[in-house]
Protein backbone atom coordinates (compact mmCIF):
# COMPACT_ATOMS: atom_id res chain seq x y z
CA UNK A 1 0.00 0.00 0.00
CA UNK A 2 1.45 3.40 -0.88
CA UNK A 3 -0.72 5.55 1.55
CA UNK A 4 -3.74 5.88 4.04
CA UNK A 5 -5.95 6.18 1.57
CA UNK A 6 -5.46 3.24 -0.37
CA UNK A 7 -5.75 1.07 2.20
CA UNK A 8 -8.98 2.09 3.30
CA UNK A 9 -10.34 1.93 0.14
CA UNK A 10 -8.56 -1.41 -0.32
CA UNK A 11 -10.80 -2.73 2.58
CA UNK A 12 -13.74 -0.80 1.65
CA UNK A 13 -13.86 -2.92 -1.15
CA UNK A 14 -13.03 -6.18 0.31
CA UNK A 15 -16.88 -5.03 2.36
CA UNK A 16 -18.35 -4.09 -1.06
CA UNK A 17 -17.39 -7.55 -2.84
CA UNK A 18 -18.17 -9.73 0.37
CA UNK A 19 -21.78 -11.81 -0.16
CA UNK A 20 -22.30 -11.76 2.86
CA UNK A 21 -22.69 -8.05 3.93
CA UNK A 22 -26.24 -6.91 2.93
CA UNK A 23 -25.27 -3.52 4.37
CA UNK A 24 -22.65 -1.35 6.08
CA UNK A 25 -21.99 1.86 7.60
CA UNK A 26 -18.58 3.90 7.89
CA UNK A 27 -18.71 4.59 12.36
CA UNK A 28 -15.56 6.53 11.97
CA UNK A 29 -12.24 7.07 9.23
CA UNK A 30 -9.02 9.76 9.73
CA UNK A 31 -6.26 9.65 7.39
CA UNK A 32 -3.73 11.50 8.95
CA UNK A 33 0.02 11.55 6.50
CA UNK A 34 0.95 8.27 7.51
CA UNK A 35 -1.63 7.40 10.18
CA UNK A 36 -5.19 6.46 9.63
CA UNK A 37 -8.17 4.11 11.81
CA UNK A 38 -11.47 3.14 10.57
CA UNK A 39 -14.56 1.70 12.78
CA UNK A 40 -17.07 -0.05 10.34
CA UNK A 41 -20.21 -1.64 10.87
CA UNK A 42 -21.23 -4.58 8.86
CA UNK A 43 -24.77 -6.22 9.01
CA UNK A 44 -24.24 -9.84 7.98
CA UNK A 45 -26.88 -12.46 5.90
CA UNK A 46 -26.99 -14.32 8.96
CA UNK A 47 -28.01 -11.48 10.78
CA UNK A 48 -25.28 -11.26 12.79
CA UNK A 49 -22.98 -7.74 13.11
CA UNK A 50 -19.41 -7.64 12.86
CA UNK A 51 -17.90 -4.21 13.91
CA UNK A 52 -14.30 -3.45 12.93
CA UNK A 53 -11.71 -1.25 14.50
CA UNK A 54 -7.97 -0.74 13.03
CA UNK A 55 -5.88 1.96 13.86
CA UNK A 56 -2.39 1.97 11.36
CA UNK A 57 0.57 3.47 9.96
CA UNK A 58 2.01 2.89 6.20
CA UNK A 59 5.88 2.89 6.83
CA UNK A 60 7.76 2.13 3.70
CA UNK A 61 4.63 0.94 1.85
CA UNK A 62 3.51 -1.82 4.55
CA UNK A 63 0.39 -1.61 6.51
CA UNK A 64 1.44 -1.92 10.09
CA UNK A 65 -1.70 -2.30 12.72
CA UNK A 66 -1.35 -1.03 15.84
CA UNK A 67 -4.79 -1.20 17.71
CA UNK A 68 -7.76 -3.41 16.48
CA UNK A 69 -10.52 -4.67 17.94
CA UNK A 70 -13.20 -6.81 15.63
CA UNK A 71 -16.14 -7.78 17.62
CA UNK A 72 -18.73 -10.42 16.05
CA UNK A 73 -22.30 -10.45 17.55
CA UNK A 74 -25.22 -12.59 16.48
CA UNK A 75 -29.04 -10.97 16.16
CA UNK A 76 -29.53 -11.07 19.74
CA UNK A 77 -26.68 -9.35 20.94
CA UNK A 78 -24.63 -12.73 21.91
CA UNK A 79 -20.73 -12.56 21.71
CA UNK A 80 -19.58 -14.91 18.95
CA UNK A 81 -15.96 -13.70 18.84
CA UNK A 82 -13.69 -10.45 19.72
CA UNK A 83 -10.47 -10.54 18.59
CA UNK A 84 -8.40 -7.43 19.81
CA UNK A 85 -4.77 -6.11 20.97
CA UNK A 86 -6.09 -4.37 24.55
CA UNK A 87 -3.39 -4.97 27.42
CA UNK A 88 -5.25 -6.52 29.57
CA UNK A 89 -4.79 -10.48 30.03
CA UNK A 90 -1.41 -10.77 30.73
CA UNK A 91 -1.89 -14.03 31.58
CA UNK A 92 -2.56 -14.94 27.92
CA UNK A 93 0.59 -16.23 26.04
CA UNK A 94 -0.12 -13.98 22.72
CA UNK A 95 -0.44 -11.05 25.12
CA UNK A 96 -1.62 -8.48 24.12
CA UNK A 97 -3.52 -10.46 21.29
CA UNK A 98 -6.37 -12.57 21.91
CA UNK A 99 -9.79 -13.70 21.39
CA UNK A 100 -12.59 -13.70 23.48
CA UNK A 101 -14.55 -16.63 22.45
CA UNK A 102 -18.35 -16.87 23.15
CA UNK A 103 -18.17 -14.74 26.64
CA UNK A 104 -16.38 -11.85 27.59
CA UNK A 105 -14.40 -14.39 30.35
CA UNK A 106 -13.52 -17.05 27.52
CA UNK A 107 -10.07 -15.16 26.65
CA UNK A 108 -7.88 -17.08 24.56
CA UNK A 109 -4.61 -16.82 22.68
CA UNK A 110 -4.69 -15.82 19.23
CA UNK A 111 -2.34 -14.34 17.02
CA UNK A 112 -2.45 -11.07 15.93
CA UNK A 113 -5.22 -10.00 13.18
CA UNK A 114 -6.06 -7.10 10.89
CA UNK A 115 -9.17 -6.50 8.88
CA UNK A 116 -9.01 -8.39 5.70
CA UNK A 117 -7.99 -11.79 8.08
CA UNK A 118 -11.07 -11.05 9.92
CA UNK A 119 -13.60 -11.00 6.66
CA UNK A 120 -11.92 -14.33 5.73
CA UNK A 121 -12.60 -15.67 9.06
CA UNK A 122 -16.32 -14.26 9.17
CA UNK A 123 -17.30 -14.83 5.73
CA UNK A 124 -16.16 -18.46 5.82
CA UNK A 125 -18.17 -19.21 8.96
CA UNK A 126 -21.16 -17.11 8.11
CA UNK A 127 -21.14 -19.03 4.59
CA UNK A 128 -21.14 -22.15 6.51
CA UNK A 129 -24.65 -21.38 7.99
Amino acid sequence: MKDVAEYLRHIKALILFMPQVVGWEVVREEAQGDAGLFRYRLNLCDGSLLEMFELFYILREQVEVRKYSFHWQDGAGNLLKRWDNAAHHSEVATHPHHVHDGTESNVLAHQPVDAETILVIVSDAVGES
